[in-house]
């Protein structure tokens, strides 16, 4: 007999910080798919609101909230919004980083000449803050005896990045944006086996270069080199949330479920 509510969330409240940005999107429609009601955070209030809007009209049962995730004010505020008009929380996903659609000032910039203070921005959302996130909600979580944490990591926080494949295609990794996902997933790992024992689940999902309207030189070189001759549609990360959102993955603690099409693999 097949069991259908393994992926079920039904009643679950979700927060996914990075809420505007494009992968948010894919990750707040699954969990709206499997029962949950879901809050997308943003620092851009504005466009966080428009794509909270543009769900709802889809049917999708989403608000939105102004979050910037390196302040822990911030995501205080963001837990006693969703306590007061939810009664709880059961699911955070860390989303929220600088990426090439959210450059910080110098991101473009080559090693030697990186500002400290480029550095310590990237750091500060991308690391900080998912540490800031699980802090505040997994001590809530800690109150109740549950909850599910994902934070995103990235392709770059498992290998380092084809440093020949970026010359001339106007795409960059700084070296900040590496180091703090390659954080992300100690920290995954330290949060998972921490908390365990006490109804806690931590983990990572781990995105390989999403398709996001990329074509010229850098498309053509990184589906060369990945095993499967192409990026990663947006839509193929939803079935990895799920899983670690749900009681498919009970027994999963401080994994990192990497979706590359193979990139790390060879």
């Amino acid at each position: 007999m097949k069991n259908n509510k393994l992926f079920d969330i039904s009643g679950k409240v979700a927060v996914v910080t990075g809420g505007a940005g494009l992968i948010a999107i894919e990750y707040a429609k699954i969990l709206c798919d499997f029962g949950a009601r879901v809050i997308l955070a943003d620092y851009n209030e504005i466009k966080c609101k428009e794509v909270a809007i543009e769900l709802r009209e889809t049917g999708y049962d989403v608000e939105s909230f102004k979050c910037d995730v390196s302040k822990k004010d911030h995501w205080i505020d963001l837990l006693n919004f969703v306590i007061k008009e939810y009664n709880g929380v059961d699911i955070l996903v860390n989303n929220a980083s600088f990426t090439n659609q959210t450059k910080t000032k110098s991101f473009d910039f080559t090693f030697d000449e990186t500002p400290l203070e480029d550095w310590n921005a990237i750091m500060d959302v991308n690391l900080t803050g998912t540490f800031l996130g699980c802090q505040v909600f997994g001590k809530k979580f800690l109150e109740t005896g549950k909850g599910t944490i994902i934070n995103i990591a990235s392709l770059y926080g498992i290998v380092s990045p084809n440093h020949k494949i970026y010359p001339g295609t106007g795409i960059s990794q700084p070296v900040a944006y590496s180091v703090s996902k390659h954080g992300v997933i100690a920290l995954t790992k330290f949060l998972g086996t921490l908390w365990a024992e006490k109804g806690i689940k931590v983990n990572a999902l781990t995105p390989g270069g999403v398709f996001n309207d990329h074509h010229g030189p850098f498309f053509e070189k990184y589906k060369e080199l990945n095993p499967s001759g192409r990026m990663c549609d947006k839509s193929e990360l939803a079935g990895g949330l799920i899983y670690l959102a749900s009681d498919a993955s009970s027994h999963v603690v401080g994994h990192n479920l990497i979706i590359d099409g193979g990139w790390s693999v060879w």
